[in-house]
């Protein structure tokens, strides 16, 4: 390490005939803010009853997967069979009587147009026909509500998703609004995170976004800034939309979100022109006919090129292909000796 050090120190060479250099300027990069985001299902519900009765049979528990349509519970359905079938016998029964009164009020139209009985009788037909046709509505009703109340003895999963809670055991007596059972489907998911007050100007102008998790970018669909803040923690509740295809994501799990806030200048230059010995990061600098090695702190990575914070200065040229001078071989030569003496 001491001789890599000396070497460091001030050491000037001879250029190489074939090298490349690069000028060092500063390069303008989006600042972004960083806030912690959690991932929420878009579609989550909790199944209540709309009937009452007894829990029958659970077709599913948790964490199984459903799809849509699927039956998910069914009740006992005795009361709402019998309730139906009184609905359906009397709307038979009353329209039975509209089409006899029907027939009548016909026949009765007849006789009064040849004039053998009053106009009386006729208003007598006609209410009567008009009474059974409101009954008849009436009953229709009382059957399609009927039918409404057996059909609520199944319930079925109105999307595709996952069972996450069940509320009731089999065999409980439950009444209408009683929960049931909840669930959500992983194939629509968001990221929900509050942005401070004191940026909310600056991302509602431009609302522009990067979702990551475990270093991986997720796409974003839409982004949704609520419009007033939260008392208490002085932050925006953000909705995020992401696509979340292929990905391995559950509700509940963080990512990272960053918002561009601004640009800031800072010195960029080529990996390709960066030594690592050790946790050394050495670049050679252009110094008069030759060069000299310059010790540099590096920042953070962008793409092919790397932030250096300390070290060097813009209009300064370093060497880029790096791999054709000689003491690049020679620095790593006497490394591998220093570690096997």
């Amino acid at each position: 390490m001491n001789k890599i050090l000396i070497k460091i120190a001030i050491l000037i060479l001879s250029t190489p005939a074939l090298a490349e250099w690069h000028t060092i300027q500063m390069t303008p990069t989006t600042q972004y803010r960083y806030l912690n985001g959690e991932i929420e299902a878009v579609n989550r519900a909790t199944v209540s009853s709309q009937t009452s009765g007894r829990i029958k049979k659970f077709y599913f528990d948790i964490d199984d997967y459903v799809k849509k349509g699927d039956v998910i519970v069914e009740f006992t359905n005795e009361e709402q069979k019998a309730v139906y079938a009184k609905a359906k016998a009397n709307e038979e029964s009353v329209n039975i009587a509209l089409k006899q009164s029907e027939i009548d009020y016909k026949r009765t139209q007849e006789i009064y147009q040849n004039k053998l009985i009053s106009k009386s009788h006729l208003d007598q037909a006609k209410s009567k026909r008009d009474g059974l046709t409101a009954n008849y509505r009436a009953a229709t009703a009382a059957v399609i509500s009927a039918k409404k109340q057996l059909d609520y003895t199944i319930i079925k999963a109105p999307y595709d998703g996952i069972v996450t809670k069940r509320f009731v055991e089999q065999g409980e007596t439950i009444s209408p609004g009683k929960p049931i059972i909840e669930g959500l489907n992983l194939v629509d998911l968001r990221v929900i995170t509050h942005i401070p007050e004191a940026i909310i100007a600056i991302v509602k102008d431009s609302p522009n976004a990067k979702v990551s998790i475990n270093h991986h970018h997720l796409l974003i669909k839409d982004i949704t800034i609520f419009p007033y803040a939260d008392r208490a923690t002085r932050t925006f509740k953000t909705r995020i939309e992401i696509d979340a295809d292929g990905q391995a994501l559950f509700p509940g799990m963080t990512v990272k979100v960053a918002f561009a806030i601004g640009e800031n200048l800072i010195l960029m230059i080529p990996k390709s022109s960066v030594i690592h010995r050790s946790e050394l990061a050495i670049v050679y600098v252009k110094y008069n006919e030759g060069q000299l090695l310059r010790h540099i702190k590096l920042g953070k990575s962008y793409g092919e090129f790397v932030e250096v914070l300390s070290g060097l200065k813009a209009g300064e040229q370093i060497l880029t292909n790096t791999d054709i001078h000689p003491l690049v071989t020679h620095s790593a030569t006497n490394t591998t000796s220093s570690k096997k003496n």
